[in-house]
């Protein structure tokens, strides 16, 4: 889920970087991560206590600026040592990509404490709040988004954002998210154990592939702000749309049924996402960049001007933080949405 950039390297870099999230191939670092990242938890949850923030917007500008300068790393989170496909840590703070790094700070900001988080983090990252492989939101379009607006962590904000004229100018954006495909795409590189044993990966793949394969394929569809409304035909951004977006908000980069069957077996929608913060009058873009390398913040403006020149990325959609202070240590928000029968 990453950047677009000028120079066709720069592209193809962050094109390949998304594609490899989807199919995680690269190996992170196997070491007591979530031991050490214990202490870093505790330390700031006492530096929020002891100077507690206004409200949410503040909390999650507070703890995601902890973050700036941390190390860009793809697939950065799995199930932990006990997994069955993805041994990888659950939870880490020196390292993020574009959705562990949201995630997390989602998950920090919702909780009190370390308890707290460890519920609100396996609720945000999974279905259900069932820590496996299967469950996990892998999608955001069909998993992450649906799955924590019904749990009323967060709300999508995009269709209530109007023009000068009063009118909406969100439109909507599909795509049919083949998980089957998806899963038929894998290969030994997506099983990521702490044994080295080749012939134990091959089995974990097949047992996934088949696990996969009873999944359904489904529409997915999200509203977004249109690049063409953001901006006019020369580049000037729409102040007064992008006044609308406010402080706190998730901004997910939208392409509208991003046809990627050939490479991952199914098409998306969404591509990339960080946090909006406004300082001193600019709006900034927080995100873990695998342009940097590293977690940044750039003005959205700036950004999303850049993505103008890709022809797939349409525009943006904006979601916030509903609770306005953290929840119980079971992270349940009093409001939930019912589900449908």
């Amino acid at each position: 889920m990453r950047l677009v950039y000028l120079r066709k390297t720069r592209k193809w870099i962050a094109f390949t970087t998304f594609l490899l999230l989807l199919s995680p191939s690269l190996e992170a670092e196997v070491s007591p991560i979530q031991q050490q990242t214990d202490a870093v938890i505790t330390k700031l949850y006492q530096t929020l206590d002891n100077n507690p923030p206004t409200n949410m917007p503040n909390r999650l500008d507070a703890i995601s600026s902890e973050f700036i300068g941390k190390v860009y790393l793809l697939g950065a989170l799995g199930e932990g040592p006990d997994a069955l496909y993805d041994q990888e840590p659950r939870y880490r703070m020196d390292a993020f990509d574009c959705d562990t790094y949201v995630t997390t700070v989602l998950a920090l900001a919702l909780a009190k404490n370390q308890q707290g988080f460890k519920q609100c983090l396996s609720k945000v990252r999974y279905k259900d709040g069932q820590v496996d492989f299967i469950s996990r939101n892998h999608f955001m379009s069909l998993d992450w988004n649906p799955n924590n607006q019904q749990q009323n962590f967060i709300q999508d904000i995009t269709e209530s954002i109007k023009d000068g004229n009063h009118q909406a100018v969100a439109q909507i954006a599909t795509a049919l998210i083949d998980k089957p495909s998806w899963y038929e795409h894998f290969s030994n590189k997506n099983i990521r154990l702490n044994s080295a044993d080749e012939n134990e990966h091959t089995k974990r793949l097949a047992e996934l592939k088949v696990a996969g394969s009873k999944l359904e394929k489904q529409n997915a569809s999200i509203p977004y702000l249109p690049l063409t409304s953001l901006f006019d035909s020369q580049g000037h951004p729409n102040l007064f749309l992008f006044e609308q977006i406010p402080n706190g908000a998730i901004i997910e980069i939208v392409r509208p049924n991003w046809n990627l069957r050939e490479l991952i077996g199914t098409n998306l929608n969404v591509s990339h996402l960080g946090f909006a913060f406004w300082k001193n009058g600019t709006l900034l873009f927080r995100q873990a960049s695998s342009q940097y390398g590293k977690v940044v913040e750039v003005p959205l403006i700036d950004y999303l001007r850049e993505t103008m020149k890709s022809p797939t990325i349409k525009g943006i959609n904006v979601e916030v933080v509903v609770p306005q202070s953290p929840l119980d240590e079971q992270c349940i928000n009093p409001k939930m949405i019912s589900k449908s029968p």
